[in-house]
């Protein structure tokens, strides 16, 4: 079967810049046989973009794609592409045509284009930490391998947040049914929720599988938006024994996007908590450990600040650092302004991880602690809600693939999507 793409760009890039983000008509022996949402995820090495279609909707029956395009003007048809991204123009008017050929389809478009609408926080503290729960869940997703396309539909609030209840949970306004069945994972759910539960009744959750492996993905939040004090993501891998530590903090658009830390009056303490945390983990290591790139399980996020939420699976840019790396910083003179205050942004870090490197590092096991126990796991939720931190814990089950079959299979299910 011939599988072709072409990436209309209809609606997102006309409105702004441009994302590489828009509808695409997924077509087959040359017939539109599925309508998608492509987004691009960067570059992967000498292959070119790296994109990931979401929203897929089935056009039932298949249009010939030879019909919709004799209804283009010429000026159109010149600009047509065997495969790949269109033109804005020239994307509007095939989608146009489609709609002509197909009035049904104008429903299934605004669906999959409804992905490109944006909810805006404002000045919420509680929108704020739900984008944070969500940027946490979509991560912890994305270091287990799995699709995270599903994240893209949630509930938006109809409401303004307000500051003095508790912040509603990203994953308790995602869509769609539970992933697996209910007896895979009550077990999982016995164990790890039971310790969200114990402490707070504001927890919600959601279940993926793939590669052999099911997680668990558990937002919980214990106090009212004015009173909590940032997002700590807790990951866990069972079959590795292996746990990620991810404290969030936010780059300050007033001050030029930059993280202040000597600013940060709760700073010190998350540091001498993470700081036990590492001695404890390297106390504890053994020789017959797996290897680790970074064995310390504490990380930091530093988040651009947006004013959106978006509808799409995109995760919030920024920029990791491990404990020790984040220290470091703090003494190297590059990030001392002139007044001797270091300050964190991206105009002045020589190094740091984005999305994409710190994800896959998590997934193929080259960072994070190995043969940490649940009670020591445990331990970190209940010191999370101590602080008075909204949480998401995520926990990893299930047979530890090589990364090699890993590859395979993913590319297997690019090809059959």
């Amino acid at each position: 079967m011939d599988v072709r793409l072409r990436h209309a760009r209809t609606s997102g890039s006309p409105r702004g810049t441009d994302t590489g983000s828009g509808l695409t008509l997924i077509i087959a022996d040359d017939e539109i046989i599925k309508l998608g949402w492509t987004s691009r995820r960067g570059w992967e090495g000498a292959s070119g973009q790296k994109l990931e279609v979401s929203r897929i909707e089935s056009v039932v029956p298949p249009v010939p794609y030879a019909r919709v395009t004799r209804r283009l003007a010429p000026r159109f048809v010149a600009h047509l592409t065997d495969e790949g991204r269109l033109g804005a123009g020239t994307g509007r008017a095939l989608v146009e045509a489609l709609t002509q050929e197909r009035s049904d389809l104008g429903g299934v478009i605004a669906r999959i284009e409804g992905v490109a609408d944006k909810y805006p926080m404002g000045d919420s503290p509680a929108a704020q930490v739900m984008a944070l729960q969500r940027d946490a869940s979509i991560v912890a997703v994305r270091m287990a391998g799995m699709d995270v396309s599903d994240f893209a539909r949630w509930d938006r609030p109809t409401d303004r947040l307000a500051i003095d209840d508790v912040p509603p949970t990203f994953v308790g306004r995602t869509q769609g049914d539970r992933q697996l069945e209910e007896r895979l994972i009550q077990h999982d759910g016995e164990t790890m929720l039971g310790w969200l539960t114990q402490k707070t009744h504001h927890t919600s959750w959601r279940a993926f599988s793939g590669f052999g492996q099911r997680l668990l993905v558990a937002n919980a939040n214990n106090d009212t938006a004015e009173h909590t004090l940032g997002v700590d993501l807790i990951y866990y891998s069972v079959s590795r024994g292996s746990m990620i530590l991810v404290q969030y903090k936010k780059l300050d658009t007033k001050n030029n996007g930059s993280f202040y830390p000597d600013s940060d009056s709760n700073l010190a303490d998350e540091i001498r908590r993470m700081q036990k945390l590492d001695e404890h983990v390297t106390a504890n290591r053994s020789p017959v450990d797996d290897f680790r790139l970074e064995p310390s399980p504490c990380w930091m996020k530093l988040c651009q600040d947006q004013a959106y939420i978006p509808q799409t699976a995109d995760m919030i840019p920024g920029m990791y650092f491990s404990l020790a790396h984040f220290q470091q910083l703090r003494e190297d003179p590059r990030l001392r302004g002139p007044q001797g205050a270091v300050r964190f942004a991206y105009d002045n870090v020589p190094s740091y991880l984005d999305n994409t490197m710190f994800a896959r590092l998590v997934e193929t096991g080259l960072v994070g602690t190995s043969g940490t126990a649940t009670e020591f796991v445990h331990r970190q939720v209940v010191e999370s809600f101590n602080g008075n931190k909204a949480l998401v814990l995520a926990a990893l089950f299930g047979e530890n693939l090589p990364q090699s079959r890993r590859n395979t299979e993913k590319r297997d299910l690019q090809r059959r999507g």
